[in-house]
């Protein structure tokens, strides 16, 4: 039994709780996966919004060189005095214009043409004409010479910054075109065009398309510069969270490359306004005071000498990029709000209007870029406990699954295992049976056997040993005929094969019979046997009366082996009510423990030898018994006797004698 269980144990308990382990694993991980994964799609979201973001900048660059053109084109040499005003009256997201000689001097605008004039001036006054080195954000080589540009008449920009209904144009000659003719011409701008990164590939610029990278590497970070590293204005929760030593190196390297940090990737270089003209345009975006200022400088070689520098409104481009944010094609979904921080880490405008939370702890955020130094792309949840709860709710079902299914399995296995044990014994008591049926069988047929040569020499023996001898013969076939037919009723119950003949029959005439019947051998063994009746009136069941003796006989039988020293048998007869009738064989033997009173009824159980040695006996008298009682409607059951001794009580239902079949 012990090598069964164990057995049992390697091969189905061990593997069972080794896959639950690893099914509980196998969550965690799945878990972590799907975090990581959602931190890739919004992080690539974030990514793809700065890159809109940033191309929308590119072509506000762009447009900038084609309206100085166009400007110089039409007022040559005067555009020098009047650029200021030119660009501002033509340009709606221009908000100041200065011109700067080859030599370093301001021509335009002069101090006190206007506040917005006096404070660009006092600003990059002395950055312009080379006077000292100021920290930069060198913006990187336009990568889309594209343009859209709008009418932006202030009568027609409604509240939720919408533009006139003039088409978009991809140049600035079409634009003007639009225009032609009206009375009073309108500002130009830069329009937003969605989706614009469908279809278009990213390439390193070309000489003709601006300066090398490596030349704008050069301006932004001088070599005698060092690196200095600055922290961002937000902390992305993502980048915080652990990663299991059970992930795939693959998944790593992927949360690896898809993690970001609270340290800014930009860099800013100090220089001079004479080592960024050496290129013939460009940008630039300084931090004064915590304020941000995006300057955009053009030469143009219609007029040969001159820089032009223009600053951009801020606040223009601010509601720019709130119309680029929120006619997203994702801005309507519901489960993140994506938004825009500034340098200040306040929020411009966002996809989920009314959304607050903590700005600085987004779920994932992308650097704008040198452009726009310090602004963050950054994603967060609008409800962040979903996630958690969500995952833990997987978890816990999961893991009541798997506990559920151990459990299953531990019953399971007890419950196989004690089928296994009770096979055994069966099988055990099976051999003991055949052992003892076969010796049973052996003693009457050897008695008959040696009387029956006795009696066929004949004239040896006289008339009283014969008559003796034919006795045994005739006693000891009687025994192994009970024997016989006692198999095979077990037999036909076992196999549910057996036939009752139901009819009244009388208990208390039955059990005098079946007394009788027993008498002379219980008196052989020396045991004394009484009746007691306590009834009024004879007591009718409806049943088998073959079959019921026989049940009586096996209890008397089972007392005259197991009891012989106890001397004394007690047959009461007996109904508590007008139900049942109570039929008990008392005996004064030793008695059968209270652990084995239910066991003496199972098939082939004996009870220990140490208790009753040498006594005779199949296993089955009482086995049979309980079948053939409860194919009766009854119960049978052993009881303790008081004053010692054993009682086996027969309940059965109580009928009418008259009652008809």
């Amino acid at each position: 039994m012990k090598r069964i269980a164990l057995v049992f144990f390697l091969a189905i308990l061990l593997p069972s709780i080794l896959l639950a382990v690893m099914a509980i694993r196998s969550v965690r991980d799945q878990s972590l996966i799907l975090n990581s994964q959602r931190a890739m799609f919004y992080q690539s979201t974030c990514d793809s919004v700065a890159a809109e973001i940033n191309l929308f900048m590119d072509e506000v660059r762009v447009f900038h060189g084609q309206l100085i053109d166009e400007l110089a084109r039409r007022q040559k040499s005067g555009l020098v005095e009047t650029f200021d005003e030119a660009i501002t009256d033509a340009w709606s997201q221009a908000a100041v214009g200065a011109v700067v000689s080859s030599e370093g001097i301001i021509i335009s605008p002069l101090v006190g043409e206007s506040a917005a004039a006096d404070s660009f001036l006092a600003n990059h006054r002395d950055f312009l004409m080379n006077e000292r080195t100021v920290e930069v954000y060198q913006a990187p080589p336009v990568l889309n010479s594209e343009v859209s540009i709008v009418e932006d008449n202030s009568a027609s920009r409604g509240a939720a910054g919408s533009f006139s209904k003039v088409a978009p144009s991809r140049s600035l000659e079409d634009a003007e075109a639009s225009v032609a003719g009206e009375p009073q011409r309108s500002k130009l701008k830069v329009g937003i065009v969605q989706n614009k990164l469908e279809g278009f590939r990213f390439e390193e610029p070309s000489k003709e398309s601006g300066p090398e990278l490596s030349d704008v590497a050069e301006l932004r970070v001088p070599a005698a510069a060092p690196k200095v590293m600055q922290q961002r204005n937000v902390m992305p929760t993502q980048s915080s969270v652990p990663l299991s030593e059970s992930l795939s190196p693959l998944l790593e390297e992927a949360r690896e490359t898809q993690a970001t940090t609270n340290v800014s990737r930009l860099s800013a270089a100090e220089v001079k306004s004479t080592d960024l003209i050496a290129a013939e345009s460009g940008a630039v975006s300084r931090l004064i005071d915590g304020e941000l200022h995006i300057l955009l400088w053009e030469k143009s070689p219609r007029l040969p000498g001159y820089t032009f520098w223009t600053e951009l409104d801020l606040q223009t481009i601010r509601e720019d990029l709130e119309l680029l944010l929120t006619e997203l094609p994702f801005a309507s979904q519901e489960a993140v709000s994506v938004a825009l921080l500034d340098s200040d880490g306040e929020m411009v405008t966002q996809t989920e209007p009314g959304f607050t939370t903590d700005w600085s702890l987004p779920f994932v955020a992308s650097e704008v870029g040198q452009i726009l130094p310090r602004w963050e792309v950054a994603t967060y949840f609008l409800n962040p406990d979903s996630l958690n709860e969500s995952a833990r709710t997987l978890r816990w079902t999961l893991s009541l699954i798997v506990v559920s299914l151990l459990v299953a399995v531990a019953v399971g296995s007890f419950l196989i295992l004690k089928a296994v044990r009770y096979e055994m014994q069966l099988a055990t008591r099976k051999t003991d049976f055949v052992s003892n049926v076969s010796h049973e069988l052996k003693t009457p047929l050897t008695s008959i056997r040696m009387f029956s040569e006795l009696l066929a020499r004949g004239g040896e023996a006289d008339l009283e040993k014969t008559r003796n001898y034919a006795g045994i013969v005739h006693k000891e076939s009687e025994r192994l005929s009970r024997l016989i037919n006692r198999l095979l009723d077990f037999s036909r119950l076992d196999r549910d094969e057996m036939t009752l003949k139901a009819g009244p029959v009388d208990l208390s005439r039955l059990v005098k019979d079946s007394v009788a019947t027993f008498e002379m051998q219980l008196e052989a063994d020396a045991m004394n046997i009484q009746i007691e009746e306590r009834v009024d009136q004879p007591l009718v069941v409806i049943g088998d009366q073959d079959a019921l003796e026989q049940v009586i006989l096996n209890l008397l039988s089972n007392a005259g082996k197991y009891a012989a020293d106890g001397g004394e048998i007690r047959v009461v007869v007996a109904a508590p009510g007008e139900e049942k009738a109570v039929l008990r064989v008392e005996d004064r033997g030793k008695g059968v423990p209270r652990s084995l009173r239910e066991k003496v009824f199972e098939k082939f159980y004996r009870i220990d030898d140490s208790i009753h040695a040498g006594v005779d006996g199949s296993g089955i008298g009482l086995a049979l018994s309980r079948q053939l009682v409860e194919k009766h409607g009854g119960e049978i059951r052993c009881e303790p006797r008081d004053g010692g001794g054993s009682s086996f009580v027969i309940e059965l239902p109580l009928r009418n004698p008259h009652e008809e079949e």
